[in-house]
Parts: C-alpha cells; structure tokens; sequence
C-alpha cells in the first residue's frame, strides 16, 4: 500500500463517521437533545472557555502593542536597552576622562618644563655670566614657544650707583597664549627690571605681537656671583696656567711608563736654593725635567727628586707615581 492509498482511505473513514455522525447531530439539534449529555456540556464548555480565552489573549496584545499596558517582557526590554545605554555612556565617560587625564598630564608636563627654564633662568641672574648668555636663553625661550623673533637686542648702558645696567629690546609674534606666557616669563625672571614699553596688540593674520623694552639693573658683586665673572676669571688663569705648563712640557709624545731616570743635575748658580734638573730617557732621547713639568702623555706632573727616583703627580698635584732609577741614584 503507497501513501496515496493510505491517503484515499482516511479519507473514506473520516467520510464515513461524519456521515454516520452528522445526521445523529442534525436530529438532536432539531429536537433540542444536543446537549443534555455530559460530555456534550463538557465539550461545550471548553469550546466556549477556548474561545473567550483567545478573545482576551488578542485583547492583551493589541493593548501591550498600543502601550497601554506595560508587560513584564516590555519591561525587561526596556531594561535591557537601558542598560545598553549606560554602559555606552560609562565607555564615553571613560574616554573622555582618558583623554582628560592624558591633556592634564601633558599640561603639567609643560608647565613644569616651563618651570624648570624659568629656575633655571633665575637660578643664573643676576650674574654677568648670565648676561653674557642673555639673548640665547632668551631665543631658546621663544623657540620652545613657537614664537617667531622679529628683534631681540641687548644695549649696555653706563653704571649706575654701582649697580651694571643694560636695556633689553624685543619683538616676538605668535599665537596669544604663546605671547602671553613669554611675557610672564620675563616678568617673572627680571623681578627688578623697569618696563618703559610694552605692547600686546592682534595682528591682521589673525597673530599677536608682543614688543617691549626692559630696563634692567643688577650687581654683579653680590652672593649669587660664584657663577659668573669671578669663575670665569679663574678658570681663565688655570686654563692659562695650564697651557703654560703643557707647552714647558718634557717629551710630550712618550709614555711615562716607557721612560728611564738616567741622572741629575744640580744647577751653579742657585745661591739661596738648590736646583735639580733631571736626566729622563725615553727611547733614544733624553730630555732635563724640572719641578712644575708635566712628563709624557699621561700628563704626570714632575714633583720632587729623591733616592728612590722622581715622583710624579696627577692633574691635583698629589703624589700618584714613581719613576725609579734605572741603575743606582748618580
């Protein structure tokens, strides 16, 4: 038997009990008799129940569709998108504090960079050798500031009771903080400076000039001087010192470590004090050295004469070495 025959006999049967069925049905309707069984109540009263349940089902939803009626799925829809939102507005808030955290770091990073070339400015005034390097600070101030310098000139002046005296002239164009933060850094560095001239004004280009002129006076005698001239005067003299020595400087090709201590001698005509030259030999030259030279490439300073050999020195003056005689003292 194939499926289309299984098919035609159900549907025979099915024929068959509703015509058996049917006109059993069609005669108690007639007579009223429908009914009156149990189970004909029964059934009656589910098709009934069924159908005022599929009633209220199809109000419900027309009402929740309407948004008259808040479900516990709309709700939980709802809450579910709510919390979408938030956690979308906390990414956004973390981002913005990111950013916000990263800008206030950069900001103080410049504004202690700033600080630090501002102390170190000041550290150096009111020094001569900071005037000496005035422009250049200056210039290196602008340029970490993006400014363009039109003029910068420095202008000695005569003393004036006894304080040194110059004038400072500038002219600087670039945007508005730039401009104003240079303004506030000299203001701050030249605390005793006098301001006979100083214009901020907005240019065409949409840039801000700043020109100005500074009076200043300073003593270049005072405590924070350790600095300035007085240093550089005396390294000046040692570096002269030293050139002096070098250039009074006994085989200054050779190594001391190479050299022999071959004699000595004594000078005639030292009257008040005894002279030594000593006889040093390195290689096939021999050379007379003196207290106060320096011996060989190694810069050893010569110091003094004894019978162990000659002592010599490092660039402090202290004892460091010691080239002994070769045979036995002369």
């Amino acid at each position: 038997m194939n499926m289309h025959e299984l098919k035609n006999l159900g549907m025979r049967k099915c024929v068959s009990v509703l015509s058996i069925t049917w006109p059993q049905a069609a005669f108690h309707w007639r007579n009223g008799s429908l009914f009156r069984s149990v189970w004909a109540r029964v059934g009656r009263a589910i098709f009934v129940g069924g159908l005022c349940m599929v009633c209220v089902w199809e109000v419900w939803q027309t009402m929740a569709a309407a948004g008259w009626i808040q479900t516990h799925r709309m709700q939980w829809q709802q809450m579910e998108r709510a919390h979408v939102t938030q956690q979308a507005e906390q990414a956004l808030e973390k981002v913005k504090s990111t950013a916000m955290s990263l800008a206030h770091a950069q900001k103080m990073e410049a504004l202690l960079e700033h600080q630090s070339q501002v102390d170190e400015l000041i550290l150096a005034w009111p020094n001569s050798a900071f005037r000496m390097q005035l422009i250049h600070r200056l210039q290196q101030l602008a340029q970490t500031k993006n400014l363009h310098i039109v003029q910068m000139k420095f202008t000695p002046l005569p003393d004036e009771q006894g304080f040194e005296v110059g004038t400072l002239d500038f002219s600087l164009k670039g945007s508005q903080s730039a401009t104003f933060a240079y303004w506030q850094s000299l203001n701050q560095l030249f605390q005793n400076g006098i301001w006979p001239k100083l214009t901020w004004r907005l240019l065409p280009t949409g840039e801000y000039a700043l020109e100005g002129q500074i009076h200043l006076l300073w003593d270049a005698d005072d405590a924070f001087t350790d600095t300035g001239v007085e240093l550089q005067d005396a390294s000046r003299v040692m570096a002269e010192k030293k050139v002096l020595s070098l250039e009074a400087r006994a085989l200054p090709d050779h190594s001391v470590a190479q050299m022999r201590l071959v004699g000595a001698v004594q000078s005639l005509t030292a009257s008040h004090q005894t002279l030594f030259w000593t006889l040093v030999q390195s290689g096939q030259q021999t050379s007379a050295v003196k207290p106060g030279q320096y011996l060989g490439i190694e810069n050893r300073l010569v110091l003094s004469l004894d019978a162990q050999g000659l002592w010599l020195g490092d660039e402090f003056g202290q004892p460091s070495s010691l080239l002994a005689w070769e045979k036995v003292l002369p």
